[in-house]
């Protein structure tokens, strides 16, 4: 094998492991960003599991005839046909001071 032989094959060995670096910091790169990713998608999914969790009790509360109508009231001033109700509105309390 001749001199110029072995230069020429460590030039192609040192420009394919630059090529092999490159990837390889290319996937660990890739891998971090998707890492983060995927926290952000577990700590959405959480909560949105929790959400649903949250509706289907509210939504097992207010299937009973009587729940719903309590709700209604106290949401809506929900009152049945014939019934009378009153409204008490609190006192408006003053913030402004009197300095003079």
């Amino acid at each position: 094998m001749s001199n110029g032989l072995k230069i020429t094959g460590a030039i192609l060995l040192f420009m394919l492991l630059i090529v092999i670096g490159a990837q390889v910091y290319g996937f660990a790169v890739q891998e971090s960003r998707l890492g983060g990713d995927l926290t952000d998608i577990e700590a959405r999914l959480t909560k949105a599991q929790a959400d649903a969790a949250s509706l289907q009790a509210d939504s097992q509360y207010l299937a009973n005839p009587a729940n719903l109508e309590k709700e209604l009231r106290a949401r809506f001033n929900y009152k049945k046909p014939g019934e009378t109700m009153i409204i008490i509105v609190p006192p408006a309390t003053s913030t402004a001071s009197g300095t003079r």
